[in-house]
């Protein structure tokens, strides 16, 4: 791998690895340097006229590479919004069961336009006053949600709709304001569906989607709950179904070292007092949510007991 030339670097070191084909040329850099350091494997081709350092882009993982990929693509093009799930990844909100291949943008033009990895949504003039008006441009988190709900699905939706309640990012009504976006009109019931079944009292996404299975099963899912016994405050809970099951669902939380045994033997001394108070503890892992059927026998199974 070559040494990237000087300007080149200076362009990546500004804007946290990212090379665009326009801000190349303001500091009098070929298109013909561009495709050699490409070729010599100092600059990975993002998209047409974007491109990371390879040591950037090696160490990014998928979500990583995403945000890199749609800050390229707004820094190539100075009048483009971040649309979407685009718009939800620059504002470090989760994503959950979208396309990470495709990049929405809101911009100025008169008709949309669909290419490989790319859609270019009409902007409205609201849209782009808001975005002038933010640090980086992105739709406000509102849009950004319900149009991911249109576009990505209501799991899609749900998700990202938690977060930015609970991180006080959006509300309720800038959520419904939303449904009147010229592009919600066609899957404007999905984001619907998705307001009305958001909680900004979730804490993760794991949480949300045990929320949405349980739901759907047709279970009574409260979230963080507080829980008392005889000695007082035993912890709040991820989901409380029913009366007397708890649901938690692990992440990828670490029991290695010490600090890592000391929060094991306080989760089973949690856990203990739980059972010795009456309820039923169910934990839920990512590979639970791949099957939801199997989750909810567990869960109603519990429930009879």
């Amino acid at each position: 791998m070559s040494t990237l030339h000087p300007q080149l670097a200076r362009i990546a070191r500004e804007h946290d690895g990212v090379v665009t084909r326009l801000h190349a040329a303001a500091r009098h850099v070929t298109p013909a340097v561009l495709r050699a350091a490409v070729r010599e494997k100092s600059l990975h081709r993002v998209r047409p006229g974007v491109f990371a350092t390879r040591e950037r882009w090696d160490a990014a993982r998928p979500h990583e590479r995403y945000v890199l990929t749609v800050r390229g693509l707004l820094l190539a093009h100075p009048g483009w919004v971040a649309s979407h799930h685009a718009a939800l990844a620059l504002d470090r909100l989760p994503l959950h069961d979208v396309d990470l291949d495709m990049v929405d943008v809101a911009a100025p033009v008169k008709a949309s336009k669909i290419r490989p990895g790319l859609h270019v949504h009409v902007a409205t003039p609201r849209q782009l006053e808001l975005a002038a008006r933010l640090e980086v441009r992105r739709l406000p988190v509102a849009d950004a949600c319900v149009l991911t709900a249109v576009t990505s699905g209501f799991r899609a939706g749900v998700v990202a709709m938690d977060a930015a309640l609970a991180r006080s990012s959006t509300t309720p009504e800038a959520l419904r304001r939303a449904l009147e976006l010229p592009g919600a009109r066609y899957g404007v019931e999905l984001a619907r569906a998705a307001i009305e079944a958001a909680d900004p009292r979730a804490e993760s996404p794991g949480e949300s989607l045990t929320r949405l299975v349980l739901l759907e099963a047709g279970l009574v899912v409260r979230s963080q709950v507080s829980i008392t016994d005889a000695d007082g405050f035993v912890g709040r809970v991820d989901l409380l179904v029913g009366d007397r099951v708890v649901v938690e669902f692990d992440g990828a939380v670490k029991y290695d070292g010490l600090d890592g045994r000391r929060e094991l033997m306080k989760e089973k001394k949690r856990e203990e007092r739980l059972r010795d108070a009456g309820y039923r503890v169910v934990r839920v892992t990512w590979a639970d949510l791949a099957h939801p059927r199997r989750l909810v026998s567990r869960v109603l199974g519990q429930l009879a007991a």
